[in-house]
């Protein structure tokens, strides 16, 4: 059995049948308004569909203890920046959460192992919503694939995909 989906109504009639109401429907990140003769009429904001607001502290809750365990592990345990290893670590963003979200990135991307890297309070605050220059991101991402090839040497079970469980 099919549940048809919630009657919206619409900001304004739709111009191919002149029908005030529609549905939402989600499609990767962002809530789209059809009408009901299936026309697209607008995406919508989520304060306007109802749906939690995404915000910097949504995102960065995204980061779960196992990926944030996998990225630890991944650089070392040590700071990406500062290269410090006596500091609690963080997993931060090489790319802002606010510079990502303004640009419509989806928590997913933000939140990607590609996007982390180990880093300390002071390293992490400092960079606060300023992206890491390129050049270091790389220079990161470089030293992380370095690390992650000595560790999967030591231990190859640490070769497994850690979002499908099976060996690379």
């Amino acid at each position: 059995m099919m549940i048809a989906p919630e009657a919206y109504t619409m900001r304004a009639a739709c111009k191919a049948c002149g029908s005030a109401v529609g549905r939402i429907e989600t499609r990767g990140a962002q809530d789209c308004v059809f009408c009901s003769c299936g026309q697209f009429q607008y995406n919508a904001p989520r304060v306007e569909t109802g749906r939690a607001v995404r915000s910097v502290m949504t995102v960065h809750n995204g980061v779960g203890t196992k990926q944030r365990a996998r990225i630890l592990l991944r650089d070392g345990n040590a700071c990406a920046l500062c290269h410090a290893k006596d500091k609690p670590l963080h997993a931060g963003h090489m790319l802002s959460v606010d510079v990502g979200l303004s640009m419509g990135l989806t928590e997913a991307e933000l939140n990607d192992d590609a996007n982390l890297a180990a880093m300390c309070d002071e390293c992490n605050s400092g960079v606060s919503d300023t992206p890491l220059p390129l050049r270091v991101c790389v220079a990161i991402l470089k030293a992380s694939a370095r690390g992650l090839d000595l560790l999967i040497k030591k231990d190859p079970l640490l070769a497994t995909d850690p979002k499908k469980g099976a060996a690379q």
